[in-house]
């Protein structure tokens, strides 16, 4: 577990925009997550709407390059719940930054490959929360994050969905993946 005082956490600049679907502070942890590894390029598995791609490019100021990865509305996530929580338009609250890249694809991630995203700074993982869809990502993100990068998943204290699974198995396998207390994030730093 890690403590949010071990974070150089303050709070972030809203932009007036929503705060659905995040714990209170969470934004707040992942902004001081990737500022900790002065991250210049992020990718976000899952950003739906661009509201957290808009708000950490406002309020981390080293981010260059800002890949939001998301699926078009025929996509079917393997929990149908997650199903309510797609948009027509995604990443539309962040498509006029020029650091932002949005990239639909018609399976999500599945449809990616290392070179697609190239080496990152951070990935946050946030998109289909089923097992197979958080094994996928989890595998990628090790794949293209730097040395002293940071992997960062969001509900991983959700028992809605798969990702605790995921985690544990990955934990059982020595990822040095932990949780942040007080919210529903996890987070490895790649060794």
């Amino acid at each position: 577990m890690i403590s949010k005082s071990e974070l150089d956490i303050w709070p972030v600049q809203w932009l007036g925009l929503h705060r659905n679907y995040l714990v209170d502070g969470e934004m707040d942890v992942l902004a001081a997550l990737l500022r900790g590894v002065g991250a210049e390029t992020v990718a976000e598995f899952g950003c739906r709407d661009g509201r957290t791609a808009r708000v950490l490019m406002q309020n981390v100021p080293s981010i260059m390059r800002y890949i939001g990865v998301d699926v078009p509305m025929s996509y079917q996530p393997g929990l149908s719940h997650q199903r309510s929580e797609m948009v027509t338009s995604p990443g539309i609250l962040a498509q006029h930054i020029p650091q932002f890249e949005l990239m639909i694809r018609e399976h999500g991630t599945f449809d990616l490959t290392p070179a697609d995203l190239g080496t990152l700074d951070a990935v946050f993982i946030d998109g289909d929360h089923s097992e197979e869809v958080v094994s996928f990502d989890s595998v990628l993100a090790r794949t293209v994050v730097r040395t002293g990068g940071v992997i960062i998943w969001h509900d991983a204290q959700n028992g809605a969905v798969e990702v605790r699974r995921v985690l544990d198995r990955l934990i059982a396998e020595y990822w040095p993946i932990q949780n942040i207390e007080g919210t529903w994030l996890a987070a490895m730093w790649k060794e």
